[in-house]
């Protein structure tokens, strides 16, 4: 078992690229193998990319020369200048693209990354709770906005501020009661469900990614286009530039779409 290549054209680059790749390694009867010797007991264990395996005896002890470790270049030839032997024969296009990737050569194709978001872990109290504050604070500061913006203030502050701090007092009131209920009838957790611990956590591809992404900004022009169309008395000349380009995303969009569920059903996936 040499140091042996054998040349492979496939596709490790993004969808549509291609380029030679040569495989250096060990190679039995033209193919190459993943190969493993101990030194102590001698066994030879040899491994087909069709998933035969054989197994050898030799003798214990160390063997200079005897494997060669399987990569996309050839050790030898950078470091020492040697001239590799050639096998003349393919190796098969699963072998080679592991053997790549494994070696970080692969180029990955572009992708559109989205930003995400990670919420916490919170229970319905909490986030009830949470958001209870969050208004109450924004209600103040809408209070506070009403008192100072004119000369006198408007007759609407009143209400609203005990509007404000009522909800207050409902929500301190909510959470002293949780915390008597947890305390005089305390639960056991429930254990997790099939379908929460089961499911694998969900992926979306390239396609989808982007056709949300093209959705997204479909909503934010038609958004802004509505906005145009009421703030003032006469249409802007934005108008229609806005709302094209809002539905050439939406449409885009639906060709992404109906591209990647096409790619699908023709290469059977």
């Amino acid at each position: 078992m040499a140091h042996e290549f054998a040349h492979y054209e496939g596709a490790v680059g993004p969808e549509g690229t291609r380029r030679t790749v040569t495989y250096y390694g060990p190679v039995i009867g033209g193919l190459p193998i993943r190969a493993w010797h101990c030194e102590v007991c001698g066994l030879l264990r040899l491994t087909f990319p069709d998933g035969r395996r054989e197994e050898r005896r030799l003798f214990p002890g160390p063997q200079p020369g005897l494997l060669a470790e399987a990569s996309p270049v050839d050790p030898d030839r950078i470091v020492y200048g040697m001239q590799p032997r050639v096998s003349g024969l393919t190796a098969q296009p699963a072998y080679i693209d592991e053997l790549v990737r494994e070696a970080g050569l692969e180029v990955p194709a572009l992708q559109l990354q989205l930003p995400q978001i990670q919420l916490p872990d919170w229970d319905a109290v909490t986030w009830l709770t949470v958001t209870g504050l969050a208004a109450v604070g924004l209600g103040l500061f809408a209070v506070g906005i009403l008192a100072v913006y004119t000369f006198s203030t408007p007759s609407v502050v009143t209400p609203l501020t005990v509007i404000i701090a009522l909800s207050f007092a409902g929500l301190m009131a909510f959470r002293l009661g949780v915390a008597g209920v947890r305390h005089f009838f305390p639960a056991e957790p429930l254990s997790p469900s099939i379908a929460e611990a089961g499911r694998p956590t969900p992926v979306l591809d390239a396609a989808a990614k982007t056709a949300i992404g093209l959705l997204v900004l479909a909503a934010c022009g038609l958004f802004a286009a509505g906005v145009l169309a009421v703030y003032w008395f006469a249409t802007p000349g934005a108008e229609w530039p806005v709302v094209l380009a809002s539905l050439v995303c939406a449409v885009l969009a639906g060709v992404v779409l109906i591209a990647s569920a096409a790619w699908h059903h023709v290469a059977g996936r």
